[in-house]
């Protein structure tokens, strides 16, 4: 009994004493089969954050090939992490299907260590547009290769999410969850996407991932509309159909990069607009779209579309292909940087739109066609001569919209957040409101709910955009989209906190519109001179701080003075 008694204790303290081999180590960025966009150089830099023991002092860690790329070897990933929350980026990591390995140190003693299967590096994509892109499910549509990814999150209707409980577990893009429940974030079918994402793999020997973002029976105007600011348009609420893209862009792809936006929409508009019209109004929504990105000049491959079949309206008789939109999309197309993708307006009844009574969408029939012409419109020739979008950062909080998109100061506004940031127990998150240039001007909240309730200051009265940070760690996040605040205050809190007031073009000092800020700078401020700048007759100007860029100039006027600081 003694015998067996003794080693039990001795075991015991052996591992009371040893270091916590079986602490937390935790991947919170990326996830499992995620793909990051790769470079036209075949490269991406691959961001992991996480939370580990408290008591490491360095992380390690290295990709492993799974298919495909170059394996890294073992790197330090973070050579001080800080209270149990660490973070590192793998640089110029070769297009590839890797796995993940992370280990946890306290000098050379390894603490803990954890793994992730399928990281992506490769190419990224979101479909948009309106039916025919948003699509029916079909089984010719899924992918076989284990390289091509989605998020399954399907809730049968468009346009139906929550920005407050974004999804972020990557699926296979197959229809394992059913014929029926298998769609692509934030709101489309799987249709053809799958299917296709197995011919680039082939061709490129890289994983790919596409986000769905369409929604049926939308013409032009439904995009400008929302893509301009509108809440509501036609019979549509909440900003879509362009939420949907604006979404995927603020908290997927300005993570992860993209390539491009295959855009499938032109049949709405056939006979209603004219060629400026449609030039216009899909180039509004691009420019749109290139700005929320915020980095790369964001890639548009743009089909030439606009079939509508006579059985739908007299308007079609005679009129079922559309040539003013299907030049418009053509001009579209030569933009820089964006790319012809297929003409359907030739797939028709009696060969192809068999299952649909009216003969207007492509069925599962016409999936493995679908993907043969979209395979041939994005050539070697196209991932060549065209740029993507990559992140110029890290980025693991993202700010939500805000709605209503006008409101009245004392009204409470929901603010929703997506965040991959490895919080500590004490963390809290906190709302910011901010100018529309995005200047800091109040804290309004703060806790842990999300969507994060914020009353609105009596001193709003303009544009404003909500900015969500964590305090533990210390993160901030990016900002959201503007919203109107309809009030009787001056517009900025009586207290203004000091801020770096940007010139953004050339004009007078006290002209407000001069100021990235939108407001004057006092005594407060610090100011950045980019361009020339004049200060009034009589006027007195005041900074605490004045830098200059190369190139720009500051001109005084007769009688004009700067006060700097307090001198």
């Amino acid at each position: 009994m003694y015998f067996f008694r003794y080693p039990l204790k001795t075991c015991l303290c052996f591992f009371l004493f040893l270091p916590n081999l079986y602490a937390q180590l935790e991947i919170t960025f990326p996830t499992s089969r995620l793909v990051l966009q790769r470079d036209n150089d075949n490269r991406a830099n691959v961001p992991v954050t996480g939370q580990c023991p408290t008591n490491a002092t360095q992380i390690r860690a290295q990709l492993t090939v799974r298919q495909g790329g170059n394996p890294t070897g073992w790197v330090v990933l973070d050579n001080a992490p800080s209270n149990g929350v660490f973070q590192g980026t793998f640089t110029g990591v070769t297009g590839g299907w890797y796995n993940l390995e992370v280990k946890a140190y306290a000098g050379d003693t390894e603490l803990a260590s954890t793994n992730m299967d399928r990281v992506g590096v490769g190419e990224v994509f979101v479909t948009a547009g309106q039916s025919n892109s948003w699509g029916v499910n079909c089984y010719s549509g899924q992918a076989n290769d284990d390289r091509v990814s989605i998020i399954n999150y399907w809730t049968g209707q468009a346009g139906q999410f929550s920005e407050n409980a974004l999804p972020f577990a990557v699926s296979h893009a197959d229809l394992s969850s059913g014929l029926n429940n298998t769609g692509m974030f934030p709101g489309a079918y799987l249709y053809l996407w799958g299917a296709l994402g197995d011919r680039l793999v082939a061709q490129h020997n890289i994983p790919v991932m596409f986000y769905g973002a369409s929604y049926p029976a939308t013409n032009s105007k439904h995009w400008v509309r929302t893509a301009n600011g509108e809440e509501s348009w036609g019979s549509l609420s909440n900003n879509m159909p362009y939420r949907l893209l604006g979404a995927t862009i603020l908290h997927y792809l300005k993570r992860t990069g993209v390539r491009a936006v295959l855009w499938h929409q032109g049949e709405g508009d056939n006979y209603y607009q004219s060629y400026n019209d449609y030039v216009n109004n899909i180039g509004t929504v691009i420019d749109k779209s290139r700005a929320q990105m915020g980095f790369g000049k964001l890639s548009w491959v743009v089909s030439r579309v606009s079939y509508i079949p006579a059985t739908l309206g007299s308007e079609y008789n005679n009129h079922e292909t559309d040539p003013n939109i299907i030049a418009a999309q053509n001009t579209l197309a030569s933009q820089p940087n964006n790319w012809a993708g297929p003409a359907t307006d030739g797939m028709i009844y009696p060969i192809y739109r068999k299952g649909d009574y009216f003969h207007l969408h492509f069925d599962s029939d016409d999936c493995p066609s679908l993907v043969d012409v979209w395979s041939q419109s994005l050539p070697p020739t196209y991932f060549a001569n065209t740029q993507p979008s990559l992140p110029n950062r890290t980025i693991l909080l993202t700010t939500g919209y805000v709605f209503p998109f006008t409101t009245s100061p004392g009204q409470q506004v929901q603010v929703p957040y997506f965040s991959r940031v490895p919080t500590r127990a004490d963390n809290q998150y906190q709302v910011d409101i901010l100018s529309e240039t995005g200047c800091y001007l109040a804290t309004l909240a703060t806790g842990t709910a999300n969507p994060l309730p914020v009353n609105l200051p009596g001193w709003a009265n303009g544009r404003y955009r909500f900015r969500v940070k964590s305090t533990s760690p210390a993160i901030t996040g990016e900002v959201s989209e503007p919203i109107t605040i309809n009030g009787s205050g001056n517009g900025l809190p009586s207290n203004l906190p000091p801020n770096v007031l940007t010139t953004t073009r050339n004009g007078n000092w006290n002209d407000v519109q001069v100021w990235s800020c939108g407001w004057i700078p006092s005594l407060n401020d610090t100011t950045e001179l980019k361009h020339t700048v004049t200060i009034p007759s009589g006027f007195q100007a005041h900074t605490s701080q004045l830098r200059y860029a190369d190139g720009s100039k500051l001109i005084y006027e007769n009688g004009s003075l700067l006060r700097i600081g307090t001198n």
